[in-house]
């Protein structure tokens, strides 16, 4: 598989394309994959500064002291 081939056929064929509603459905697929990753990591953040506000959270030697055993 040549994925640089790959890409430079796809781009062909987008050229050729005059279905708005195609067009549409290939920004839709390229934005979400844009945006997963970032919304993982948003959500995440949220949830850390949550924990962090609710005082669920530890000092990097708390943590060092408790799983000591295992390093």
């Amino acid at each position: 598989m040549n994925l640089q081939a790959d890409i430079n056929w796809i781009m062909k064929e987008l050229q050729q394309v005059n279905d708005p509603h195609l067009i549409e459905a290939f920004k839709q697929l390229l934005m979400y994959r844009k945006t997963k990753d970032e919304k993982a990591f948003d959500e995440a953040f949220e949830r850390a500064l949550a924990d962090k506000e609710a005082g669920r959270v530890l000092s990097h030697d708390e943590v060092r002291t408790k799983y000591a055993k295992w390093l």
